[in-house]
């Protein structure tokens, strides 16, 4: 204990830690709104960028520098460098999930067809779909395929074209940070504030190529012992979570059931001393619950709360289930040995809780159990009716 706490103590003291915790405090909007990563948001603001007629100042330079990047690319279609001097970038169109397309640059005689991947792949033969559909409604025009990734990766999808030009975030933010210190006094100071945020985010999040990245691999290397003890101790939103359902859930009066990681489960009183500790899956032994899955469900952005019976005693399964058969909304159970009968889904993004104040998560959740209220009464009160014997 005493050399964990001599490492901290270095750990702290250390200058370039210190420097790294000042840096992460400065306020950047991309990082408040957890955009860091998000595909659908850096779409959303290069095409902002991208497009010469929004009001960000920047004008065609932007647009200009990024075609010139393509078009002096080996598989561009028949363009270079150059070119770009003749498009009349007044006339382009700038478009945001077109034909499920990321970005969709509209010329006169060229079409850019922009595919972005910072986390995922290519998959289900998208990038050839795109392609046949930009040759079937562009036959007449020049036609540049775009891969945009972290550092220029190839496509991994089976039938990728080969066509597809393989560019990066490093060139985007490199593209940017050239344009802000050539023309920053011309861009208004909110919309230049708002791109050094982006670079910065860009560098710091996706390419990992900014100093504060470098310092950060110095100081893990000579604090090694006290960062693997801190990571390997983090809280994530699974266990921040938990204690709010639990708040939440016992302030409307009901008891909770066994715990597990990412599962919040929980009955009546009136049941937990009804149905017996029978079962054999949980490790209390109950027969019945709700239970909310807030982590493992296949959709991100949403939880689900269900109505669960464990594997146990027939004959109070049998009559639990009975008695639910009453309930407008049951549903035969699909698996043989956990029953589910009743299932809803609720907006929730549960990664984003360890961001935001937990007395907005906690308003969240007050909002989700008082709408599942009077489906949990209703459920409870057919199984209390039910003949379940005792043990």
């Amino acid at each position: 204990m005493e050399a964990n706490k001599e490492s901290f103590s270095r750990l702290l003291n250390d200058l370039d830690f210190e420097t790294i915790e000042l840096s992460l405090k400065e306020p950047n909007i991309f990082q408040a709104l957890s955009a860091s990563r998000s595909e659908l948001r850096h779409s959303s603001f290069l095409a902002y960028l991208l497009d010469p007629k929004e009001n960000h100042g920047l004008n065609d330079v932007f647009l200009k520098k990024f075609l010139q990047d393509i078009f002096n690319d080996d598989k561009s279609d028949c363009r270079d460098a150059f070119d770009v001097e003749f498009v009349n970038a007044d006339e382009a169109e700038i478009l945001r999930e077109w034909r499920n397309v990321d970005i969709l640059i509209k010329m006169p005689n060229d079409v850019v067809i922009i595919e972005n991947k910072i986390d995922s792949r290519d998959h289900s033969n998208q990038l050839l779909k795109y392609k046949t559909v930009a040759e079937e409604l562009f036959p007449g025009k020049r036609r540049h395929y775009v891969y945009l990734t972290p550092f220029g990766s190839p496509p991994t999808g089976e039938n990728a074209p080969e066509e597809y030009i393989q560019y990066s975030y490093n060139s985007i933010s490199a593209a940017l940070h050239k344009i802000t210190h050539l023309y920053g006094e011309r861009i208004p100071s909110k919309i230049l504030h708002l791109i050094e945020d982006y670079i910065k985010t860009v560098r710091l999040e996706i390419t990992m190529s900014d100093e504060l990245n470098e310092m950060v691999l110095k100081v893990y290397r000579s604090h090694k012992d006290a960062m693997d003890f801190i990571f390997e101790n983090r809280p994530d939103a699974v266990t921040i979570l938990y204690p709010l359902f639990e708040d939440v859930i016992m302030s409307h009066g009901y008891v909770m059931g066994s715990k597990n990681k990412g599962y919040v489960r929980f009955t009546t009183p009136e049941l937990a001393r009804k149905i017996p500790a029978s079962g054999q899956g949980w490790p209390d032994k109950e027969q019945f619950l709700f239970e909310i899955d807030y982590h493992w469900g296949n959709n991100t952005n949403s939880i689900s709360l269900k109505a669960v019976v464990s594997p146990g005693n027939d004959v109070i399964c049998n009559a639990i289930l009975d008695a639910a058969k009453k309930f407008d909304k049951y549903k035969t159970p699909s698996g043989a040995k956990w029953r589910v009968f009743y299932i809803k889904k609720y907006r929730f993004v549960s990664e984003e809780a360890i961001n935001e104040d937990p007395v907005d998560v906690r308003k969240q959740i007050e909002k989700i159990i008082s709408d599942a209220k009077p489906t949990i009464e209703t459920i409870s009160t057919l199984i209390e009716q039910a003949d379940i014997p005792e043990l």
